[in-house]
């Protein structure tokens, strides 16, 4: 039986009440309470009409660089170590995974902007895209400029730039074996590893080395393979024009917000095209 108007009533007048806005289980037992003949459909339709579903996307979907300076990701590195320097910044080819660190004075604006320059500099090249986490020097205006300036693509997450912070464990396994052996500190073992790293060790998803897969001969068999191991499995239904949409924005340092990532919103889809951004997230609503 379809849902009349008289139900619909009563189901929206017990859950706008300032009692309410409870679950399903709950808003099914006070409406009955009002008129026994609303059932547990009844309130299923009505809250699919009206109510925000909060469905949470299972799976997870890998992406792929199509190329060797397709994308970098940096990240600073925190180290264990009795003296001044602690701090590193990293940088890694997501294609290739050559990676390269330089020590970092702190986390001022000037001493990562220099380390950055540096990075980039013994990367051998300058990429399409630098991708990072928010950290308060990476956002900043000097360091925005100056990617501009270099035309690079800055993209910033909400929350960890995911190669980079692969690389940073495996950065870190392989220095701390060395210092604790040697007792020597993370800077004196820093360039014998990426020396290791990028020229000895095979990287399990590329199956070659890091600087074997920067050569363009190899960078079919590169891709090949890490399309072989990428992961595919988060399904999205498609937008239509007209489509209501959730996107998540990021918040205003200052200001709180209900949403753990970022304040929402309500847009509609302008297009027939299935959007779906790398690092916006960005749902239906039903």
């Amino acid at each position: 039986m379809a849902l009349t108007n008289d139900k619909e009533k009563i189901i929206d007048k017990i859950y706008h009440d300032p009692a309410g806005f409870g679950s399903k289980a709950n808003t099914l037992k006070e409406a009955r309470e009002k008129d026994k003949s609303i059932t547990k459909e009844d309130v299923n339709e009505w809250f699919k009409k009206y109510v925000e579903q909060k469905t949470k996307h299972r799976g997870f979907n890998s992406f792929v660089a199509q190329e060797p300076y397709q994308e970098y990701q940096m990240d600073l590195v925190f180290f264990d170590s009795d003296s001044i320097a602690k701090i590193g910044l990293l940088m890694v080819d997501i294609f290739t995974k050559f990676m390269w660190v330089v020590p970092v004075k702190s986390k001022q604006i000037p001493d990562v902007l220099n380390s950055i320059k540096i990075c980039l500099d013994k990367m051998g090249h300058k990429p399409k895209t630098l991708m990072s986490d928010n950290e308060g020097a990476f956002i900043s205006n000097e360091v925005k400029k100056y990617l501009i300036n270099e035309n690079i693509k800055q993209i910033t997450t909400l929350s960890h730039a995911s190669f980079a912070e692969r690389a940073i464990r495996t950065l870190k396994n392989m220095i701390y074996k060395r210092t604790e052996a040697n007792k020597t500190e993370w800077y004196d073992e820093l360039f014998a590893v990426l020396m290791t790293y990028n020229n000895k060790m095979v990287h399990n998803t590329t199956k070659m080395t890091p600087r074997e897969a920067m050569k363009s001969t190899n960078s079919l068999s590169v891709k090949m393979n890490i399309e072989l191991r990428a992961k595919n499995n988060r399904k999205y239904g498609v937008l239509s024009i007209g489509d209501k949409v959730k996107i998540f924005k990021k918040k205003i340092r200052w200001i709180k917000n209900a949403l753990a990532t970022g304040q929402r919103r309500f847009t509609k889809s302008k297009n027939n095209r299935t959007y779906r951004p790398r690092y916006v997230c960005v749902g239906r609503v039903s």
